[in-house]
């Protein structure tokens, strides 16, 4: 895995991340660097544009990044090289044209950093996650794109492309995905077409040594520790995690992002504790990948 992002979206986090460093490191509030940066704008300004810098919503221009970087005492050097690659083409015109233009403003983030991630862990309900939709099952989500390749809806194109630049490249992430039961048991389109998502899965948790797939049975486990309480999945969220920018002498970070669903918008946050911790009662509480491909097999009954 690249330590530069692929993605305009991954690179401006990651030289959000190293600038938050550096001035962290400095002992710099973000008012002082703002303010020696753009020292005509308000207090309050200033330091809402380092703010925004460091959280990744807005960028900067090469100017004032040579600014800042002089403000922490990075005139020169490995960092400061590294901080202008991270700051080129971080443009995104022309990247959502065709049939990504589907996706709304919060969803591009998203889809950026699955690009980039490393290490991606989804929690799902109800309906299989996009990354291991079966191509039946998509078009039974979007049945007027059936039958002719020149018909198929750009969601289901844009989601095949998805696979194949997350799931299939030839440096993956490692994906772990834990199901709840009612994602293999709802039924999408026809029994025909579950039996075929079913298969599609056990092939991908087969074949693919990235990608592991547990699910969480409608009855409980026994329980094997008293460290974490069995309580399943409580809620749905997908947790990304991004390489962060090599600092020299430092040992390789990363950068870790969760994204949830409320209502018909997708959050994001890098407040990711809460989520780690659903993460470990979620995999606790389900079957080992093994036991898992055993209950698939068995599902695959109940469609006939």
């Amino acid at each position: 895995m690249s330590s530069r992002a692929r993605t305009p979206t991954a690179r401006k986090l990651q030289l959000a991340a190293l600038l938050r460093h550096l001035r962290e490191r400095g002992g710099i509030t973000q008012r002082d660097a703002g303010a020696s940066v753009w020292p005509r704008s308000s207090a309050g300004s200033v330091q809402n544009k380092i703010a925004r810098l460091e959280s990744g919503d807005t960028g900067i221009e090469v100017d004032d990044l040579n600014r800042l970087l002089s403000v922490y005492g990075v005139e020169d050097g490995e960092i400061a090289e590294l901080a202008l690659r991270l700051q080129a083409d971080t443009s995104q015109r022309g990247r959502w044209s065709g049939y990504r233009s589907i996706y709304s403003e919060p969803y591009r983030r998203y889809i950026d950093l699955e690009e980039d991630a490393a290490l991606i862990r989804h929690v799902a309900t109800e309906q299989i996650p996009e990354l291991l939709q079966s191509r039946g099952y998509m078009e039974a989500e979007f049945p007027h794109g059936a039958g002719t390749p020149s018909a198929t809806p750009h969601a289901i194109k844009a989601r095949l492309a998805r696979q194949e630049q997350v799931l299939f490249r030839d440096d993956p992430p490692q994906v772990h995905v834990v199901l709840s039961e009612s994602c293999v048991r709802r039924v999408q389109g026809s029994k025909a077409v579950m039996r075929d998502q079913i298969e599609h899965i056990i092939s991908l948790s087969k074949k693919w040594p990235n990608v592991v797939i547990q699910i969480v049975p409608f009855l409980p486990r026994p329980l094997r520790s008293t460290a974490i309480p069995e309580t399943g999945i409580l809620e749905r969220f997908v947790l990304l995690r991004l390489a962060a920018p090599p600092l020299p002498g430092q040992e390789p970070g990363h950068l870790d992002f969760a994204f949830t669903r409320k209502g018909n918008e997708l959050a994001w946050s890098d407040e990711v504790r809460h989520y780690e911790t659903l993460w470990r009662r979620a995999t606790t509480a389900a079957l080992p990948p093994a036991e898992t491909r055993l209950f698939l097999r068995d599902a695959l009954y109940s469609f006939g």
